[in-house]
């Protein structure tokens, strides 16, 4: 289809918006004065919205949603699973139908820019600790593994300009501005990143038009008590 009639002050496209990142990139966009369309599973209470952002509920793996995207500039898709043990067993598809699902809209609706979530630990990371590469790495397997294809799926696709985000492990702690960007791999002690500073981070991508067929890593210098493995372990429910 041709692309739409689209400029800098149209709307951004933000799925998976009720999700810790996705509230953050409501945030920011709306203090910035950018024009966002937040599309989510379950929409959140009306106390719980974010001020300025337009919701839309969506179930981006069934629904039809091009004519919500009609106008929009970009996508940000900060769809995520929450870990658990039935997820890290058999994860729903949402990585890879779910960004199948939004390629398909954007080539019906004409947005060609797209930025995504995925993950710094779906390939080796040499600033990472090895207790973590041989603890909680493998719980994540299956995540990282549909993270993976769907990079590929990106990749492979036409006409497409897209960014896979790849923050260090998330932490939910205030923006800090001062998120370390790296080409694919994390930077020496920048093993985790808060979900704000990934979200200004995105939001950025699409605003400058950078890091476009690219892998950025984001991650950020943490506290010890942030980093050690009783701290992982405990987010992730292991023992």
């Amino acid at each position: 289809m041709e692309a739409q009639s689209v400029n800098d002050t149209s709307p951004i496209a933000v799925f998976g918006a009720g999700g810790k990142t996705g509230r953050e990139i409501l945030r920011h966009a709306v203090h910035k004065g950018i024009e966002v369309r937040a599309f989510e599973h379950t929409l959140p209470e009306p106390s719980d919205r974010v001020d300025g952002a337009e919701y839309f509920q969506c179930d981006v793996l069934n629904d039809d949603f091009n004519k919500e995207l009609q106008g929009c500039r970009a996508i940000i898709s900060a769809l995520g699973i929450g870990f658990s043990p039935s997820t890290a067993i058999d994860p729903p598809p949402l990585y890879t139908e779910g960004t199948s699902k939004l390629v398909e809209a954007m080539s019906a609706t004409g947005i060609s820019r797209i930025v995504v979530i995925s993950a710094a630990f779906v390939e080796p990371q040499p600033s990472v600790p090895m207790w973590f590469e041989l603890t909680a790495k493998p719980a994540l397997h299956n995540f990282l593994e549909q993270m993976r294809a769907m990079e590929d799926l990106l990749e492979r696709a036409k006409g497409l300009e897209w960014t896979a985000a790849r923050p260090g492990w998330l932490l939910d702690e205030p923006y800090t501005g001062e998120a370390v960007i790296t080409d694919e791999r994390l930077a020496e002690g920048c093993f985790r990143c808060r979900h704000s500073d990934l979200a200004a981070a995105m939001l950025e991508f699409v605003c400058e038009g950078s890091w476009i067929a690219g892998r950025p890593a984001i991650g950020g210098p943490e506290a010890e008590h942030y980093e050690n493995p009783a701290a992982i372990k405990a987010e992730l429910g292991i023992d």
